[in-house]
């Protein structure tokens, strides 16, 4: 059964692999029409009404005059999700935590619906648009060394693109499982080469989330793979009990957050041999908010999160 398993994984890597370095990334900006239905949402996290603030993905210069002298955090929610959505709602009360971070969410909501392929192909373009958000942000202005991405699903390809189409360097782009590209084969996916530094944490790999292949440091909740605690291994696809996994990783990161240090991951060569203790460099590092650049496969267990 063990091998079955480790071969599914293999096939699942290299067919990904194939596909990926056959598929061009585009950069091309969409018309202004689909670009009129984007936007970057700056959360305030005070009690002041209202409690955010919107500008258009094609000019977002204003948002500069609101952005303090600190880290911006800029979070991508992925396929059928929108800013209301509690799993959104969760992250972004995360991100807020003691304000530490300016923090900004891309809102593609109005393009992330529908069926996959069709919302695949959306989110390519809105890549394009969030690559050339932020070179107008950073042409006036933006410290592109104090640029984070957090993104989460599909939401981590379309942080890939920042990277890709424009010539700085994002220093951290953080993929909460990221979308399996074998759902739709075709397309531009995050890669290690996206960011100075991209970390990947993994909780419904092969199923909803991509195989590991992505990230420079990727991190195995459980194993990568479902069930994670709490959750079934099966049941109605996109049903919230079937994406329960997959949500994990924003439920660890939120965690994250607010505790940088709770979560610590042992870089080893498989979960087997982490289970069996056979780590050959133990080398230890926290998972998530408080993560440090590093590289490598690393693995740690949880409980319900």
């Amino acid at each position: 059964m063990l091998m079955s398993i480790v071969y599914l994984y293999f096939l699942l890597f290299l067919v990904t692999r194939i596909m990926c370095k056959e598929n061009m990334c585009r950069c091309n900006v969409p018309d202004s029409d689909f670009a009129a239905d984007v936007n970057l949402i700056y959360y305030k996290c005070n009690n002041e009404t209202p409690a955010t603030i919107s500008y258009p993905i094609t000019a977002p210069e204003e948002l500069l005059k609101v952005l303090e002298d600190k880290q911006t955090i800029f979070y991508i929610f992925g396929y059928l999700q929108f800013p209301e959505e509690e799993n959104v709602q969760l992250i972004m009360d995360a991100l807020c935590y003691e304000r530490t971070d300016n923090v900004v969410l891309l809102d593609w909501s109005k393009h992330s619906k529908g069926i996959y392929n069709k919302a695949f192909q959306n989110g390519e373009k809105v890549g394009s648009l969030f690559a050339q958000s932020l070179q107008l942000l950073v042409n006036n202005g933006l410290d592109v060394s104090k640029i984070y991405i957090v993104a989460h699903s599909l939401g981590a390809h379309i942080a890939g693109f920042a990277g890709k189409c424009n010539d700085f360097v994002i220093p951290r782009i953080t993929g909460l499982d990221p979308a399996n590209p074998l759902f739709y084969p075709r397309g531009c996916y995050l890669t290690s080469e996206d960011a100075a530094w991209v970390d990947i944490i993994h909780t419904d790999m092969g199923g909803y989330g991509t195989p590991p292949y992505q990230g420079t440091a990727q991190y195995f909740q459980n194993g990568g793979v479902r069930p994670q605690p709490g959750c079934k291994l099966i049941s109605i696809p996109l049903s919230l009990t079937d994406l329960c996994s997959h949500q994990k990783s924003v439920n660890l990161y939120a965690e994250s957050k607010r505790h940088p240090t709770k979560f610590v991951a042992t870089r080893c060569a498989s979960y087997i041999d982490y289970i069996l203790n056979n780590c050959k460099d133990s080398l230890q590092t926290y998972v998530g908010y408080g993560a440090s650049n590093i590289r490598g496969l690393f693995y740690f267990k949880t409980e319900v999160l």
